[in-house]
């Protein structure tokens, strides 16, 4: 299955993958430093295990699951700390460019998916699911049917984390604009401001609605901190689940 979100992906995959990855605007055209960039994804997930150990959560260290992985910046620091890394995206140029910056990695497996499954992964067979800054570019559709994927793929004593806008953030000017623009609207200025290969859709999953779809599928939420990692134009959240009864 391909779709304008593929295509989408495909073209910055080609034209600027890491700026893609991590839109700093002073970043744009290929002027990350790589040691900077990996180095990010390096403290993001330290800071996430230790988040994970203070709530008392201690998943088996077997298999991680990095969810729309770009490049790599999270499926490199993960790699350290699990015994093997399943990295997904849909973007055939970004897996491109994830395995030539991460060849030394060998414990790292980079893996094109569908847009809105997970068809290659078994159930129950990951320790630790983790998503930041990817399920809000698909979709309500697209995030509820990803999100029953990872409650699927996650282990019984595993952990699940992810992030999604839960709506737009009426205090900033530019959630003001998406809220009454849109995404088809805006794309047209996201051309003029970033070329034709810079656009990038966000989408909203609602924060009830995320607790009623976790719920359904049997998890326990553990936590749910903000997490504005969609920019000021948003509310965001990070959900932390593992399976009732695990």
């Amino acid at each position: 299955m391909k779709d304008r979100f593929q295509d989408q992906w495909e073209a910055l995959g080609a034209s600027d993958p890491y700026w893609a990855v991590l839109t700093n605007p002073q970043k744009k055209g290929g002027r990350w430093d790589h040691d900077e960039f990996f180095g990010t994804g390096q403290e993001e997930i330290q800071i996430l295990l230790a988040k994970i150990n203070r709530l008392g959560i201690r998943p088996r260290r077997g298999l991680a699951l990095d969810f729309g992985c770009g490049v790599g910046r999270l499926s490199r620091a993960l790699a350290g700390a699990f015994e093997r890394v399943l990295a997904v995206d849909m973007a055939e140029s970004m897996l491109a460019e994830a395995r030539a910056a991460n060849a030394a990695y060998v414990n790292i497996t980079f893996e094109r998916n569908d847009p809105d499954n997970l068809a290659s992964v078994a159930s129950g067979s990951v320790d630790l699911v983790y998503s930041n800054i990817t399920l809000q570019h698909a979709l309500p559709a697209t995030q509820t049917a990803l999100i029953r994927e990872f409650c699927r793929v996650l282990g019984p004593d595993g952990v699940l984390v992810f992030q999604t806008p839960s709506r737009e953030n009426p205090r900033s000017l530019a959630g003001l604009l998406h809220r009454m623009l849109g995404n088809r609207l805006l794309n047209l200025v996201r051309r003029l401001r970033y070329g034709k290969d810079g656009v990038m859709e966000i989408h909203t999953l609602r924060r009830a609605a995320v607790l009623d779809l976790l719920a359904s599928e049997g998890m326990e939420v553990i936590a749910i901190e903000r997490y504005d990692t969609a920019g000021s134009a948003f509310v965001s959240y990070r959900y932390f689940a593992t399976k009732g009864g695990g």
